[in-house]
């Protein structure tokens, strides 16, 4: 997916707010797939493509006897 990266912001910040995600992988191939970006913020509008995600599944509430 392409998406425009705003001057002054973080691409952990852009990788969170498009696939609710942020690790070392999914940064990884961020960066393999923009070979342009070379810092963790851009400096100017920018247009990037984001990788594919893969789904975590939520975690359920824990039920303690004492709720």
């Amino acid at each position: 997916m392409k998406v425009s990266a705003k001057a002054g912001e973080l691409i952990t910040d852009l990788l969170y707010k498009h696939t609710g995600q942020d690790n070392d992988q999914l940064e990884q191939a961020f960066y393999k797939l923009n070979p342009h970006v070379r810092r963790e913020v851009f400096f100017v509008d920018t247009e990037v493509v984001l990788p594919q995600v893969k789904q975590v599944p939520k975690t359920q509430r824990v039920i303690k006897s004492w709720d």
